[in-house]
């Protein structure tokens, strides 16, 4: 089935909306189809990407929450990804540790990879002053 690449960290500022660009322009560099989403509630980066017609997806009623039906949808689109192709998710450090636990909660990886699908999370790591704080996204 799909590939789906999740850009987490709890760090804001560290790179995810680039790391997720990165990740768009190698897939769409090949040729594969390609679906882009922006969860992050304060700053739509990903979002502001027109080549990869990233779609800017709702997660919760504020930007610290993650609300079940909205979260259900974003799923319902990732389960239909074709036999080969890939979804790329930014998402921000404020709605971070309300989607992790969703995420547990609701035994989502595990739904996506029983389905078939490949998931990948993307942690970003920075050296300097925010390394702690990044590693610290690890555990």
């Amino acid at each position: 089935m799909g590939t789906i690449d999740l850009t987490l960290q709890g760090k804001g500022g560290v790179g995810k909306s680039f790391v997720a660009s990165l990740l768009a322009q190698h897939f769409q560099s090949r040729g594969v189809d390609l679906n882009c989403y922006d969860t992050d509630p304060v700053n739509r980066t990903f979002g502001g990407y027109k080549a990869f017609e990233t779609e800017v997806v709702r997660l919760g009623d504020r930007p610290d929450e993650v609300n079940p039906r909205f979260f259900d949808e974003l799923m319902e689109r990732i389960m239909a990804v074709p036999d080969g192709g890939h979804v790329v998710i930014d998402n921000g450090a404020s709605t971070f540790l309300p989607l992790l636990g969703y995420m547990v909660e609701t035994d989502a990886l595990n739904l996506l990879a029983s389905a078939g699908h490949t998931v990948r999370i993307n942690a970003v790591l920075t050296g300097g002053q925010a390394l702690e704080d990044t590693v610290q996204g690890l555990a």
